[in-house]
């Protein structure tokens, strides 16, 4: 018996969600780059500098980790920028982790 094909013509678009996990891991790749250099700029006398950095990125990397997953769940959406974000936000998160338990 032969399968039958649906057809679907509905557009695809891209969800507003995955973008904003996409900026948000730029974002929070952007404070972790800010804070090695204003740290080595200072000859580690970074302090309340560095923690707020290090702070805002992780919590920037952490929302759009969630952000992103949650994105997944939409029908009929493209998949590039929910990958994008959640893989730029989980891998943001995991360094600024090892920097923060790494006790920099």
């Amino acid at each position: 018996m032969a399968k039958k094909t649906m057809y679907s013509f509905e557009e695809k678009t891209h969800p507003t969600d995955g973008i904003v996990s996409t900026i948000m891991g730029g974002i929070s790749l952007a404070l972790l780059i800010v804070a090695v250099y204003s740290s080595y700029y200072m000859r580690g006398d970074a302090g309340i500098y560095a923690g707020a950095f290090g702070l805002s990125g992780i919590l920037f990397a952490f929302v759009g980790f969630i952000i992103g997953v949650k994105s997944f769940s939409r029908k009929n959406i493209k998949y590039k920028y929910p990958k994008i974000g959640s893989i730029l936000c989980g891998i943001v998160f995991v360094v600024w982790l090892g920097v923060a338990l790494g006790g920099a």
